[in-house]
């Protein structure tokens, strides 16, 4: 099973969460979830207002990783690209790859991503399960 946990804090830059065409790029962004995260289980609307912060928020999975990696990938560089005042992290694990017994965390910030080796939950087994 292949499973994500995505929070993003969403900027157009590290000085302004807002430079004017916030609500321009959020639309862009959102087409292009709705077209290649059609694992997202919750929500479907994942970007929102919390507090004045505007934020990207959603989990997903799937039986079989396939291209849904490939699909979330392409969502966060193009998060990077567009909003590069971005920062949060998606937390994911494949229990058919490499590292089945462990997450892996997907850190954006600074229109950069980062995928490493998750050093709170890991080993899934014994920390979280048995």
């Amino acid at each position: 099973m292949y499973q994500f946990r995505l929070w993003v804090d969403l900027g157009e830059s590290t000085d302004e969460a807002d430079c004017g065409q916030l609500a321009e790029k959020l639309r862009v962004v959102q087409r292009v979830i709705d077209d290649k995260l059609t694992m997202i289980r919750h929500p479907k609307e994942c970007i929102s207002v919390v507090n004045y912060a505007t934020v990207l928020q959603c989990s997903g999975g799937a039986n079989h990783r396939g291209a849904s990696h490939d699909a979330l990938m392409e969502v966060l560089h193009l998060v990077a690209k567009l909003l590069p005042g971005s920062h949060g992290l998606v937390y994911w694990t494949d229990d058919e790859g490499a590292q089945r017994n462990a997450y892996s965390v997907i850190v954006i910030a600074r229109g950069q991503l980062h995928d490493l080796p998750d050093p709170f939950l890991s080993p899934i087994v014994p920390t979280v399960a048995d």
